[in-house]
Formats: structure tokens, C-alpha cells, sequence
């Protein structure tokens, strides 16, 4: 089994926000279910929608329900990626997609490595240079992730934010190998 595109998205959106993804892109998918602190409806809005904190709800929920998850956060993604390895199993030659907005180049660079990827990289905190090392951390995280859900990583795609906030956009397919 392979996407083919959207249609086949089976999707959680960890922080869906107002829906401007959903609109863009996720509305096209087979499902869709979103999560964000509170939910801002946008007209017209037929979004399934967890109004809770999402490290909560992917503790809760059955994620074998869902092939594609989207962690675009405004901090780092790991946190829930983390949780996501330890509860979604993956089968043989399933794909599954990860979407991951790494918005921790502020703290990075200022030498305060969030905790999920301290744990994802053994790498410590505190230690001059860290934000040379930040590439380094996000491909170790991502391999990381992908070996804990027993899966290979088969394509990335990656883009830099434009701003000062030092954002990469990131896009993973992996598939399941046991």
C-alpha cells in the first residue's frame, strides 16, 4: 500500500488551530480529525474536533485509526511524535506520513534543547554551539522515531521558514518493516 495523495490521508492534526490547513489541504483527505487547546470554527467548518490538550488525546485514542499526523506546533513536534511512536503500531509496508513544523530554533539558539529532543538525541543541553548541532538533532530525532515505530524512512521533504523564528517544515514518509 502506497498514498496515492490526499484522499488516502487518514489524518490527525495535533494542533489544527482555526483550520487553515484543513482548508488548504486536509479537506480533501479520507478522514480528518483535529485537536487544539480550544476550537475556532471557521464558516462552513465540518472539521471533527478535540477541544483538549493533544498529548492527551493521543494517550486516549486509537491511533491505529490514522496514517497521517500532522505536528505543526509552534514549539517543537517531538513531544507528540514521542507519544505517537510508543502507542501507533505499524504493520508491514504500511506508509505512514509525518508532518512536522520545528519551531525551536529561538530556543535552540539561545542553548535550551526542548526535553523531547534530549531524548530522542542523548544530547545535552547547555553545551556551546548548540544551535550549529540543530540540523544534527532534528535528523537524529526523526530517526529516532521512526526506528521506535519499527518503520524506515523512504522520502523527506524540508523547507526554512522565512522569518527570524528560524521554523523548518518538515515532511516524512516512512513505512513499517515488522
Amino acid at each position: 500500500m502506497s498514498f496515492a495523495g490526499t484522499r488516502d490521508a487518514r489524518v490527525f492534526d495535533a494542533f489544527a488551530g482555526a483550520g487553515e490547513l484543513y482548508a488548504a489541504v486536509w479537506r480533501e483527505a479520507a478522514t480528518y480529525t483535529g485537536c487544539d487547546l480550544r476550537y475556532m470554527p471557521m464558516r462552513g467548518d465540518g472539521r471533527l474536533m478535540f477541544a483538549a490538550d493533544n498529548r492527551r488525546v493521543l494517550r486516549a485514542i486509537d491511533l491505529a485509526a490514522f496514517n497521517v499526523f500532522d505536528l505543526d506546533s509552534y514549539g517543537s513536534p517531538f513531544e507528540c511524535a514521542i507519544i505517537i511512536a510508543a502507542r501507533r503500531k505499524v504493520q508491514r509496508e504500511e506508509p505512514i506520513g509525518l508532518v512536522l513544523t520545528c519551531g525551536e530554533g529561538i530556543a535552540i539558539k539561545a542553548g535550551a534543547v526542548p526535553h523531547a529532543l534530549t531524548e530522542l538525541t542523548g544530547f545535552r543541553p547547555g553545551l556551546p554551539g548548540t544551535n550549529k548541532h540543530r540540523g544534527w538533532l532534528i535528523d537524529r530525532a526523526i530517526s529516532n522515531i521512526a526506528k521506535r515505530m519499527r518503520c524506515t524512512q523512504v522520502k523527506r521533504w524540508e523547507a526554512a521558514g522565512r522569518t527570524g523564528a528560524a521554523v523548518i517544515y518538515i515532511g516524512v514518509l516512512l513505512r513499517g518493516f515488522g
